[in-house]
């Protein structure tokens, strides 16, 4: 089996279509005015008024993509 090894100036140079960067609970906290401990909090009750569903649960924790995030922010502002 032939083990390949990613380099992080690798995945810099990945590219990834507009509006799917990925945000993880750290950068999705920053951008709603929120503690990565409270979108946690939330999560674990699927408390999902206060933050987006996650785009995927990986085994690393939830991600969610930039434009999912603008979709739910327009959403809850003309709702």
């Amino acid at each position: 089996m032939l083990a390949l090894m990613v380099r992080e100036a690798d995945i810099d140079r990945i590219a990834v279509p507009d509006g799917y960067d990925v945000l993880d609970a750290t950068a999705l906290g920053e951008r709603l005015g929120l503690k990565r401990g409270t979108v946690l909090a939330y999560l674990s009750r699927r408390n999902f008024g206060r933050i987006p569903n996650p785009n995927r649960k990986l085994a690393m924790g939830p991600i969610w993509f930039e434009r999912t995030v603008e979709e739910w922010e327009l959403r809850r502002r003309d709702g």
